[in-house]
C-alpha cells in the first residue's frame, strides 16, 4: 500500500511540475539558460576557490561549465533552433556538475541552495523540449523559488 502511494504522490508531484512549465515561451527557455549559465558559474568559481579541491575536480568542474556556456550561447544566438540537443547537453552537464561540487560544499553554506536551485530548474528545461521529468528526482525548488535564488547569487 505504501508503494502505492508513493508513486501516486511522486506521479502528482512530476504532473504538478510539468503544468506548471507548460506556459514555458522562448524568452523563458532563454533566460532559465542564461540563469543556469550564470549560477553553475558562481557555483562553481567559489567551490574551485575552496581550500584542498583537486586539480583533477577543478578540470573536471571546467569541462562542465564549457559545456553549459557553449549551449547558453547558442539559445541566446539562435533561439529554439537546435534547442532539444542543446537543452540536453545543458541538462546533462547540470546533472553532473552538481555531485561532483555537493560534497566539496561546507554544511549551512549559502552555496548549497543555489546547487538545488540548479537542479530543480531541470524539469522546466526538460519540459520545453517535451521531455517529461517523471524520472528525474523531485526538485527542492518550484522552477519560480530557483529562478529567485540563482538571480540573487547573481549579485
Amino acid at each position: 500500500m505504501n508503494t502505492t502511494r508513493r508513486t501516486l504522490l511522486a506521479l502528482s508531484v512530476s504532473g504538478l511540475a510539468l503544468a506548471a512549465c507548460a506556459g514555458t515561451t522562448v524568452a523563458t527557455l532563454a533566460s532559465d539558460v542564461q540563469l543556469v549559465d550564470s549560477g553553475a558559474g558562481s557555483l562553481a568559481s567559489a567551490v574551485m576557490q575552496l581550500a584542498g579541491v583537486p586539480a583533477a575536480t577543478i578540470t573536471q568542474i571546467q569541462g562542465y561549465l564549457a559545456i553549459i556556456d557553449t549551449g547558453a550561447a547558442a539559445i541566446a544566438a539562435t533561439g529554439t533552433t537546435g534547442a532539444t540537443t542543446i537543452v540536453q547537453q545543458i541538462v546533462a552537464a547540470l546533472k553532473a556538475l552538481v555531485p561532483v561540487v555537493m560534497p566539496l560544499i561546507p554544511g549551512g553554506s549559502p552555496l548549497e541552495p543555489v546547487a538545488n536551485a540548479l537542479l530543480s530548474l531541470v524539469p522546466a528545461l526538460l519540459a520545453y523540449i517535451g521531455i517529461s521529468g517523471a524520472s528525474a528526482a523531485v526538485p527542492v525548488y518550484t522552477p519560480d523559488q530557483a529562478r529567485l535564488i540563482l538571480r540573487a547569487a547573481m549579485k
